[in-house]
C-alpha cells in the first residue's frame, strides 16, 4: 500500500526518555544530539491496522490564515491493540503508548505528507463486536499557537530574519525550520506583552506578502514573496501534468475587495479604492493594521497591488480532485510534494468549447484514504493568481496580460 502510517512509540517499558525540555539546563539546549523533540523512541508501522484516514492542511483562501494541520487516523481495535485498558501488552507491546503527544508521520510512497503529534485517542466499541481507535493529530502549529513572543526589542531586519529570531526565542529548534531570507526590511519593534507568536508572525507574513505554515515534514516554513509568486516553477495539474478527476469553478465575491486600507505600525495609513468595482459589486474593504514596513512607500505599493488583484470578479478554479490510485510514480511524487502556497497551473479541456487554463496559488491540501476503491483521493483548494510581469518571459512578459508585481 502506498500510504504508510508510523507512530513514534517508547523504547522499553520505562517510557520515552531524553525529551527536549524548554528551559532545561541540559535538556533545553538547542541543536543538541541527546535531548530531542521526540525523545528516544521506536518507529512503529501500524499501516495494516488503518481503516481510514484524512489529512487537512492549509487555509480557506489566499488572504486567510493558515490553520493547524490535522489528521484523523481510524485504526482497527477489534483485538484491543490500541486500548490501554486491554491488558494485552503481549499482543501489542506499545499499548501503554496510547497517550497524547506521540509523534506521528503519514507517508506516500516513502515521502511524508503529514508530520505531527497525537492530540487525542478516541476508542469506540460497538455491541456488534466492532471497535476502532481514532488518533486525532495536529501539526506543530498546535505548539506554536500556545506560545507568546518575548516583549523585547527587535532590531530592524529582514522578514525572514525576524521570523527566525522569534522562533529562536520560543525555543523552536533550528533544525525544524525552512525560512526564506525575506524581501522586505522590517522596522525595529517591541511587541506588546502577551502577543501570540502565530499572530506576530502573521503580521510579518502580511508585511512581506509571503506565507508561513508547518510543512508536510514538520518544518516551520516561511516563504517570501519571490517564492509564493514564482509561477515559472508552477506545478501543472490536468492537461500536460498530473491527471485530475474533477474540477470546481465559481465566481464568488467572497474575495472581492474594492477598498484596501493598510496601516503601518507607528506610521500612516495607505487607502486605495476602485469606484467601478464598488458600483458593480458593492463596497467591500480589506484592512490590515500594524504592518511592520519601515517606510510608507512599500505600504502604498502593497495597497496598490492588493487592490489590483482583488477588485474584480473572475470565474476561477476553486478546487480539483486527484485520484492517486493509478498515477505513475512520478505523478505520485509530484502530488505528495505539494505544499501550501505553491504556485499552480491548472489546465482542463471540457467535452465542448474552449479549454480552461489558469494560474493559481494552493490554499489547502486534503487527503482522504479508505480501503474501498478509490483508496486515496487528494483535493486541492486554490485561489486564482495573476502572475507578475517578467521581462523577456514567453509566459509572463506579455504587455497588458501580466501585472507588475509587488
Amino acid at each position: 500500500m502506498a500510504v504508510q502510517v508510523v507512530f513514534a512509540f517508547s523504547q522499553g517499558a520505562g517510557g520515552v526518555t531524553n525529551f527536549f525540555a524548554l528551559d532545561g539546563a541540559a535538556s533545553g539546549v538547542l541543536d543538541n544530539t541527546v535531548y530531542t523533540l521526540g525523545g528516544d523512541f521506536s518507529l512503529v508501522d501500524v499501516t495494516s491496522e488503518v481503516r481510514t484516514l484524512t489529512i487537512s492542511r492549509g487555509r480557506s483562501a489566499l488572504l486567510g490564515e493558515v490553520q493547524a494541520g490535522s489528521a484523523s487516523i481510524v485504526l482497527d481495535n477489534r483485538a484491543r491493540l490500541f486500548d490501554p485498558l486491554s491488558g494485552s501488552g503481549g499482543a501489542f507491546p506499545y499499548v501503554s503508548d496510547i497517550v497524547p503527544r506521540k509523534n506521528v508521520q503519514i507517508l506516500l510512497d516513502g515521502q511524508a505528507i503529514f508530520s505531527g503529534l497525537v492530540d487525542d485517542w478516541q476508542i469506540d466499541y460497538s455491541v456488534s463486536g466492532d471497535s476502532t481507535t481514532t488518533a486525532v493529530c495536529g501539526d506543530g502549529f498546535l505548539t506554536l499557537g500556545q506560545t507568546n513572543v518575548d516583549a523585547t526589542a527587535k532590531t530592524a531586519q529582514t522578514s525572514g530574519a525576524r521570523v527566525g529570531a522569534v522562533l529562536t526565542e520560543a525555543g523552536w529548534p533550528t533544525g525544524k525550520r525552512d525560512l526564506d531570507a525575506g524581501q522586505v526590511t522590517l522596522q525595529a519593534d517591541t511587541p506588546a506583552a502577551d502577543t501570540n507568536l502565530l499572530s506576530y508572525i502573521s503580521t510579518i507574513k502580511n508585511t512581506e506578502f509571503g506565507a508561513f505554515y508547518m510543512d508536510r515534514q514538520g518544518l516551520a516554513t516561511f516563504e517570501d514573496r519571490l517564492s509564493t509568486q514564482n509561477f515559472a516553477a508552477a506545478a501543472v495539474l490536468g492537461t500536460g501534468g498530473v491527471p485530475i478527476s474533477s474540477i470546481e469553478i465559481d465566481s464568488t465575491t467572497d474575495q472581492i475587495f474594492n477598498t484596501v486600507a493598510l496601516t503601518r505600525k507607528g506610521g500612516s495609513t495607505a487607502t486605495r479604492t476602485d469606484s467601478t468595482s464598488e458600483s458593480a459589486f458593492g463596497k467591500s474593504e480589506l484592512s490590515q493594521t500594524d504592518l511592520l514596513f519601515d517606510d510608507d512607500t512599500e505600504l502604498g505599493d502593497l495597497a496598490d497591488f492588493l487592490l489590483s488583484r482583488h477588485k474584480d470578479v473572475t470565474y476561477q478554479i476553486r478546487s480539483v480532485s486527484i485520484v492517486v490510485d493509478g498515477l505513475s510514480d512520478a505523478q505520485r511524487v509530484a502530488v505528495g510534494s505539494l505544499e501550501v502556497a505553491d504556485p499552480l497551473r491548472v489546465a482542463f479541456s471540457p467535452s465542448t468549447g474552449a479549454a480552461i487554463s489558469q494560474f493559481a496559488t494552493l490554499d489547502r491540501i486534503d487527503h482522504s484514504f479508505t480501503r474501498a476503491e478509490p483508496n486515496h483521493v487528494v483535493t486541492l483548494s486554490m485561489s486564482q493568481a495573476q502572475p507578475s510581469f517578467i521581462l523577456d518571459s514567453v509566459l509572463f512578459g506579455a504587455l497588458d496580460a501580466s501585472i507588475l508585481g509587488f
